[in-house]
């Protein structure tokens, strides 16, 4: 019986150290994002925030349509600059139909160093060059190399210490 309190109370420390890691690396992780500029080129009322570290950041929005007729087939462009006005790169988020009085949502990741700013549009279609798909294929496959990467060590980690 002494055994099993002990096993007990080795699990009871790792779910403690693991709900404590969770809770620091979401608090580290939350408060090194700073709020940037935003610039809105549309006449459609739209709700944006960006929040970007030194490499990477995050736009979130609300886009509604207040025309009487649907939106389709349409882009939001979001360009982010540098302090210096450089343009770092460009995100673009497909809308397939907003109805009119119509509101939806989006949120996209990008992975740009030093993003100051960013100029947001609705434009028509994507203006992407060969180049910067070829980025955008390689940022996407890296996430994912990267997340196997972690998992790997976190499994590492647990079976080292079991």
């Amino acid at each position: 019986m002494a055994r099993m309190k002990t096993f007990f109370i080795y699990f009871l420390l790792v779910v403690a150290f693991f709900l404590f890691s969770q809770v620091m690396i979401y608090i580290g992780i939350h408060t090194t994002y700073q709020s940037k500029k935003v610039e809105i080129k549309t006449t459609l009322p739209m709700q944006v925030e960006v929040k970007a570290t030194s490499v990477n950041g995050f736009v979130k929005g609300k886009i509604t349509n207040s025309e009487e007729t649907a939106i389709e087939n349409q882009y939001i462009k979001i360009e982010c600059y540098s302090k210096h006005n450089v343009l770092m790169g460009t995100k673009y988020i497909k809308i397939d139909k907003i109805d009119s009085k119509e509101e939806k949502e989006f949120e996209v990741p990008f992975r740009f160093n030093k993003v100051d700013r960013a100029v947001i549009q609705l434009v028509a279609e994507k203006e992407q060059t060969e180049e910067e798909q070829r980025d955008e294929e390689k940022q996407e496959t890296l996430s994912a190399q990267e997340k196997g990467l972690a998992t790997m060590l976190g499994a590492l980690i647990v079976l080292w210490f079991l």
